[in-house]
């Protein structure tokens, strides 16, 4: 029996593969995540209202993990706004993150998306309390990043069409709201 529940599992995922679901765009309304003190940001594509939340990840000592400073899950508001992990493959290919610590003794990390290299993201802890927050440049000016979204106009699961990125945050000098598009390849 577990062989047969196998090979008709595998032979699902195979056709899925192989057919590759059709993406129909969302859009909106998108609801905001609850803010909580651990998240950094949130990522939230044209595929349904489902966000992806990126939060530090500290160990049960109270400090932040050096391996794996951040952890990654999903809050499925088309579902009563429910916790889920990533899957492998959504960690791995998708929304998943990397890290690497750059300055051991400023607690400074790199943090890149699995899916898009080019945006440079860095975990630092900030002012009298040290709390982290993630920097990237938007519109060529430092900034805390609040929120990604990925505009998805069609293709598949496996191979969506990004007709843009947004990234918006608060400029790092005055902490006014800013936001910038780009076309992913063209940055």
């Amino acid at each position: 029996m577990f062989k047969v529940f196998f090979i008709s599992g595998f032979t699902l995922l195979l056709n899925l593969i192989a057919s590759g679901q059709k993406i129909i765009p969302f859009y909106g309304p998108f609801p905001e995540p609850a803010p909580n003190k651990n998240m950094l940001f949130y990522l939230q594509r044209t595929v349904d209202r489902n966000t992806v939340i990126y939060e530090l990840n500290f160990g049960a000592d109270g400090q932040l993990n050096n391996d794996k400073p951040v952890k990654v899950y999903w809050i499925d508001f088309e579902n009563g706004a429910k916790k889920s992990s990533l899957t492998f493959a959504q960690s791995k290919f998708a929304y998943g993150i990397e890290s690497e610590e750059i300055e051991k003794s400023k607690n400074i990390y790199v943090l890149n998306l699995v899916s898009y290299k080019k945006i440079k993201l860095y975990l630092k802890p900030q002012g009298k309390d040290n709390n982290y927050q993630v920097h990237t440049l938007i519109k060529g000016k430092p900034a805390v990043l609040k929120r990604i979204f990925v505009n998805i106009t069609g293709g598949s699961y496996l191979k969506p069409v990004v007709s843009y990125i947004e990234l918006s945050g608060n400029d790092l000098k005055q902490g006014l709201p800013v936001a910038e598009q780009f076309k992913p390849g063209k940055d």
